[in-house]
């Protein structure tokens, strides 16, 4: 039985590094093995590191957020009592904080031999949407702006990373990634549900009297969007809100939840109803989808969501990013 949700957001790189097939835009050795006694010791970083010795050494070479991996050279053996992060390339634009989100391009390195552990965004794919502040990485990111290039080496535990032993990190932050919809508003159809978004951009969804299921589902574009088109099997950051046609009442929100969610847009771990809506849209969009019980889940929905069964259903998805 397919689950509307299908992945927890990807927010710690971890994630991707370790275990590089999760991911789909990294590669990576996945059977790194912790070399050091401290990295099953160390604790994840909750405050800005300082720049050190051993950061500032590390040489990198190559565009800001280009799509061609960077030139890092540094001293194996390279080691940080304490981890350290230095800024190799000032970045011009807005200061991260945390609770925001941001598309990220790293590579992991093994500083005792300088073997790559792998990487994302660069010649891997799109870049890697990573929440800022917290601990770990998230806490490093709340340090930069976009734009900056970083250099950083310590205990893999104490930066958010699972490869073990002392790595280094060089990371690109390409762009603050939005928690809803910057497209431009669209004139909407009276005879779908209509959405008014509240001012932190969460959608109120209001059912016209009568409303009976489509014949095929339907898909209104609220907001156009100007960025990738999302396409099968790509992953995408949304915000959501799903409710019943009949009645109005919510079922599902990420809005509820307090923070984004990542999807792989695919109808081998989503509803039907939910891909269709998404495949061929583009990142900035909001979209409105009205399933036919068909493609929504039909005789089966799943246990203790409050969803009758043939039930048709109504989704907003503002699409926040892809990769």
């Amino acid at each position: 039985m397919k689950r509307l949700r299908l992945l927890p957001i990807a927010i710690v790189p971890a994630v991707v590094l370790g275990l590089a097939a999760c991911s789909g835009n990294g590669s990576g050795d996945a059977s790194a093995s912790p070399s050091a006694s401290a990295s099953a010791t160390a604790t994840p970083i909750s405050s800005c590191p300082e720049s050190g010795s051993a950061s500032k050494s590390i040489e990198v070479s190559g565009a800001v957020g280009g799509d061609q991996a960077p030139e890092v050279t540094f001293d194996k053996g390279i080691s940080a009592k304490e981890p350290q992060a230095t800024t190799l390339v000032e970045g011009s634009g807005k200061a991260l904080e945390d609770g925001e989100f941001a598309q990220v391009s790293y590579a992991v390195y093994k500083a005792s031999d300088a073997s790559k552990l792998g990487a994302v965004g660069f010649d891997q794919g799109n870049p890697q949407v990573l929440s800022v502040g917290g601990t770990g990485f998230g806490a490093l990111l709340a340090c930069t702006k976009v734009g900056d290039r970083v250099a950083a080496v310590g205990q893999s535990a104490s930066l958010g990373f699972t490869t073990g032993g002392e790595i280094v990190v060089v990371a690109d932050v390409i762009a603050q990634t939005p928690t809803k919809a910057t497209g431009t508003p669209q004139q909407q159809d009276p005879s779908l549900p209509t959405v008014q978004d509240k001012a932190d951009g969460e959608p109120e969804i209001t059912i016209p009297s009568g409303a009976k299921a489509p014949s095929k589902t339907e898909v209104e574009v609220l907001k156009q969007g100007d960025g990738e088109t999302i396409a099968n099997g790509d992953t995408a950051l949304v915000q959501y809100k799903g409710v019943q046609l009949d009645g109005g009442k919510e079922f599902d929100s990420s809005w509820s939840k307090g923070t984004p969610t990542t999807f792989t847009v695919s109808e081998s771990s989503l509803i039907k109803g939910f891909v269709t809506g998404l495949v061929g849209q583009k990142v900035g969009s909001q979209v409105l989808i009205v399933t036919t019980p068909e493609d929504a889940y039909g005789a089966n929905p799943p246990e203790g969501s409050g969803i009758p069964k043939d039930a048709s259903l109504v989704f907003v998805v503002d699409i926040l990013a892809k990769g």
